[in-house]
């Protein structure tokens, strides 16, 4: 089920999210202002399934062919590919459940880095 994100709104965040894949050292303090704002299982879950399953591949090669980073709408375009693969058959959901399971064990460092940055913020005061 995907949230009541516009579809701009989302693409910023896959851009934000997607560059904890490339082949290049992680600034995660610019990481998550690209995702101010967002409700934390929300991330985790944009992270681990709309993401991972698209660009996690780039950081599994022996050359990642993406260093500099993920172009916007190439990157949209690919994320929903894979969504849609996922969604053709049982055999494509069964594939992205595993797919998902395996991101999130072999990526769990990133999303931990990628939290402990999100919990350093200040709360913003209630008014």
């Amino acid at each position: 089920m995907e949230s009541a994100l516009t579809e701009e709104r989302r693409k910023d965040v896959w851009e934000a999210l997607s560059e904890a894949f490339v082949d290049n050292e992680i600034d995660y303090v610019f990481l998550t202002r690209g995702v101010e704002g967002m409700e934390l299982g929300e991330l985790r879950n944009i992270f681990f399934n709309e993401v991972a399953p698209h660009c996690g591949p780039n950081l599994m090669t022996p050359i990642p062919p993406i260093w500099a980073g993920f172009d916007r709408e190439r990157l949209a375009q690919g994320i929903r590919a894979t969504q849609a693969r996922a969604q053709r058959s049982a055999w494509g959901r069964l594939r992205h459940r595993i797919a998902v399971a395996f991101y999130r064990w072999h990526f769990r460092g990133l999303w931990e880095e990628i939290e402990g940055e999100l919990n350093k913020k200040p709360a913003e005061p209630a008014c």
